[in-house]
């Protein structure tokens, strides 16, 4: 009988490339690392951390803009951030929709 296999006239090489078994690397790829605020001032995700936990995003804004986005020197204030938001989305979440 015949089927449609997209393997039986792939070469090999191609096979692996397609399955992360090679090391080549596409000349697509922009191994740049460019810092950038993540989310935008007027998103949701932002109004919820304003309400909820002003003080703990305002250290974490302030801490980013020091700097320059890098998002590795403030360990610590993400984490107290992060702590205050959990709950913060669960309590949202749990409201319903339209009802925050």
């Amino acid at each position: 009988f015949l089927f449609n296999n997209p393997t039986v006239n792939m070469p090999m090489e191609n096979m692996v490339h397609n399955f992360g078994g090679t090391k080549k690397k596409s000349t697509l790829v922009d191994e740049r690392v460019i810092f950038f605020p993540r989310e935008d001032e007027g998103s949701p995700r932002q109004a919820i951390l304003e309400q909820f936990c002003p003080a703990q995003l305002k250290s974490f804004r302030a801490c980013m803009t020091a700097n320059n986005y890098d998002e590795n020197q403030c360990l610590e204030s993400k984490g107290v951030l992060e702590g205050c938001s959990g709950s913060a989305f669960k309590e949202v979440n749990s409201a319903g929709a339209g009802n925050w």
